[in-house]
């Protein structure tokens, strides 16, 4: 996400909070400053008061349909099928010739990836990356390879700003802290009170392994292994080399996992229709968050 690209809690009145730092600038100082000087802050401040309006025009693109954080964190979260909004001019999917195909939504995986985030923010003192899809799953599905994702050419933008905003997170965790942890939150209701681990058995973390073992894995400081002291049902179980079966990953743990020598861990977690419920939302967004800061304090913050 570049500096233009302004989130909702950036605004104040529908203007970007940089417009009221400026006009506080110039009229606090304004006193100091010799008439030539005052004439360079003005310009200054008349080409960042001008770039609200750009980037609001960028946020009537695809981007409108993403929310994006730039995080201060070696994570990210993704959320690819929770979103509620329709695209303007975009037929829905037929899925003709597309294996397991499905355009059903993530019920609540959005506002679960949200909940994370904020919560991760309050317990590690600084924000994740987040990038959350608000379009429905039945025009694009993010998870998916270009040809499996949308059928139309005006779907194609939505797709790839999504993929824009997870690489340009991963670049970003890469140059900062030379690796880091991507968590794909999605839904299933096969088993209504499971979280079901996916890493393509192990491939897509294995920088991850490679430096600490299995351990970090699957072991009490990780992030299932607290899931499962916390009492969750896990699968595989939070403790072993047992393997994955049901749910193993998709595009997103496949194409930026560490095996992909991106340096970035990825780890899909299927989470059941239960523990998404609005009811048990917030604490399902707890429990993971603090499973999150254990894992994070053990194996990304401690090594950096």
């Amino acid at each position: 996400m570049s500096s233009s690209n302004w989130d909702r809690r950036d605004l104040v009145d529908g203007k970007p909070i940089q417009f009221y730092f400026v006009l506080s600038l110039l009229m606090n100082h304004m006193r100091n400053f010799t008439t030539g000087a005052l004439a360079k802050i003005g310009l200054v401040a008349i080409g960042v008061l001008l770039h609200g309006p750009l980037s609001a025009q960028e946020q009537q693109g695809p981007a409108r349909l993403l929310t994006i954080w730039a995080g201060m964190l070696p994570i990210i979260l993704s959320a690819p099928h929770g979103g509620r909004e329709s695209i303007p001019g975009v037929p829905v999917r037929r899925g003709i010739g597309v294996p397991q195909f499905t355009t059903e939504r993530d019920s609540n995986t959005a506002e679960l990836a949200d909940g994370i985030a904020g919560a991760i923010a309050d317990r590690l003192g600084a924000k994740p990356f987040l990038i959350v899809a608000r379009f429905e799953r039945k025009y694009v599905d993010a998870n998916r390879p270009h040809a499996a994702a949308y059928e139309s050419a005006e779907a194609k933008p939505y797709y790839e700003a999504y993929h824009r905003a997870l690489d340009d997170a991963s670049e970003r965790v890469r140059q900062r802290w030379m690796g880091g942890l991507l968590l794909d939150i999605h839904g299933q209701g096969a088993e209504v009170d499971t979280i079901f681990r996916g890493t393509d058995n192990g491939r897509s973390v294995s920088a991850l392994r490679e430096k600490f073992g299995n351990e970090a894995l699957t072991g009490p400081k990780s992030i299932v292994g607290q899931l499962a002291l916390k009492g969750y049902k896990i699968i595989p179980k939070g403790a072993g080399e047992a393997r994955e079966q049901r749910y193993t990953g998709g595009y997103t743990t496949r194409t930026y996992g560490s095996h992909r020598c991106t340096q970035i861990d990825a780890i899909q977690l299927e989470i059941g229709t239960n523990l998404r419920a609005c009811a048990k939302l917030d604490r399902m967004a707890i429990d993971l968050a603090d499973s999150i800061a254990v894992f994070a304090r053990q194996y990304l913050l401690a090594a950096r």
